[in-house]
């Protein structure tokens, strides 16, 4: 399975080429960061699934990749994960990005959310490079996100720990 995590890796290097963070570096770190928080919160039989999945969560949004492209390249399981996380334009458009996104994770698979939440942590956890005004408007809408979950769905202990964990770092930016 570990040829598998490898290639999903050097896939998402490949199609984040010439692609950058706010804060300069390769984008490749972020997917990279993604898929080592799920390892370090996620315990499941399906782990090796999600870390590609987390390597792979912004290919369909953020490059030419499709899911059909994922589906070829890494089954049916990862690209319906990597579909799951990649924002429908129009509809954040239409509803606003709060509540797209409190609605969007509502609803979205568990193993979907491990990812969501990580990716969402590691956000938090890089906007020391970012302006003030940013890190206040992100910190705000993470704030209201998470709240709005904690309220609104079953959550699992995984789920709960990154919760937490997000939390913890939002308070470094108060």
């Amino acid at each position: 399975m570990e040829d598998k995590i490898k290639k999903a890796k050097e896939y998402a290097t490949k199609m984040h080429k010439g692609q950058y963070r706010k804060g300069g570096e390769e984008y490749i770190v972020h997917p990279t960061r993604v898929a080592n928080y799920v390892k370090e919160f996620k315990e499941s039989n399906e782990l090796d699934m999600l870390i590609e999945a987390a390597y792979l969560h912004d290919t369909i949004e953020d490059t030419n990749a499709t899911y059909y492209d994922l589906v070829h390249e890494f089954g049916p399981g990862v690209a319906s994960i990597v579909l799951e996380l990649t924002t429908d334009e129009d509809m954040k458009k239409e509803l606003g990005k709060k509540k797209y996104l409190q609605k969007k994770l509502k609803n979205m698979s568990s193993w979907a959310l491990v990812i969501k939440l990580c990716d969402r942590l590691d956000n938090v956890t890089d906007m020391k490079n970012c302006s003030q005004d940013f890190i206040y408007k992100y910190k705000n809408e993470t704030t209201e996100i998470l709240k709005y979950l904690k309220e609104n769905r079953e959550l699992s202990n995984t789920h709960k720990r990154i919760i937490e964990e997000i939390e913890k770092k939002l308070k470094d930016y108060s």
